[in-house]
């Protein structure tokens, strides 16, 4: 059941916050426009695979070709109300930037009452059209979840990784001190291994970090991408649970990731 909470001021009711009203970049969208109240939300619930397949003469069925998880899209219903047509005007502008405004990602970190712990990644990618005959008006927009799925808020430890709803995760950030001089580092899950050759310093820093965009790799204040062995596996890095990231001729300094739900 959809339910609703009284916000009270001065023991006169002055709106109804819906139990998973929505909060972008750590703030509820009624906050910040003033008249604006979410109705209702779809696109949270199960969502199907993407299965390319091609049929066969004379078989039976068809022949699967590929299976990929397909991005999510949330569409929020929304009244917003103002006393004048001025006013509604503004109420809208202000709403538009707000929706725009975004991480260094380009993606808004969008959460819901009933799942605080929870975050999707996402971008402004619509809007229905509709007549403003009224100073009341009902629409709907949308949010795109490239990925598709939830990330729960970040995780960190020296190493030891933790995850209850996903197998696996990229992480978002791997941070190596180096013990000696040496010529070489290495970072392993046990399974896939990153490594470095060049001249590196005792007691200084290795950062890698894993952005939606691109990885970097950082040495001293600059990029060793250069220096990445060519059968490392930087990009397709990944972590389990239970996995131990550990380092050769350096210690494993930080290790911070995202569990994460479809």
């Amino acid at each position: 059941m959809y339910g609703y909470s009284r916000l009270e001021k001065n023991n006169d009711i002055v709106a109804f916050e819906p139990s998973d009203n929505m909060s972008i970049n750590g703030r509820p969208v009624n906050d910040i426009v003033d008249g604006y109240r979410q109705l209702s939300v779809s696109g949270r619930g199960l969502i199907g695979r993407e299965v390319k397949t091609t049929s066969i003469a004379g078989r039976r069925g068809v022949w699967i070709e590929e299976i990929s998880e397909p991005s999510r899209v949330l569409e929020i219903k929304y009244q917003l109300e103002a006393k004048t047509s001025e006013e509604l005007r503004e109420k809208f502008d202000k709403l538009n930037l707000f929706l725009r405004t975004t991480n260094s990602s380009n993606l808004l970190e969008v959460t819901f009452k009933d799942e605080p712990n929870f975050t999707y990644f996402a971008i402004f990618n619509g809007a229905d059209n509709f007549e403003e005959n009224s100073k009341s008006i009902v629409s709907r927009f949308s949010l795109l979840v490239p990925d598709g799925y939830k990330k729960s808020r970040l995780k960190e430890s020296v190493g030891q990784i933790e995850l209850t709803g996903a197998f696996e995760v990229i992480p978002e950030k791997i941070v190596v001190t180096t013990t000696k001089t040496t010529n070489v580092v290495r970072i392993t899950n046990g399974r896939q291994t990153i490594s470095f050759t060049g001249a590196y310093d005792a007691n200084q820093d290795i950062t890698i970090l894993f952005e939606t965009n691109e990885v970097k790799a950082m040495y001293k204040g600059r990029s060793i991408l250069s220096e990445l062995d060519l059968f490392s596996d930087l990009e397709n890095f990944k972590v389990r649970n239970l996995d131990t990231v550990s380092a050769t001729n350096a210690r494993v300094k930080e290790v911070k990731w995202r569990d994460e739900r479809r």
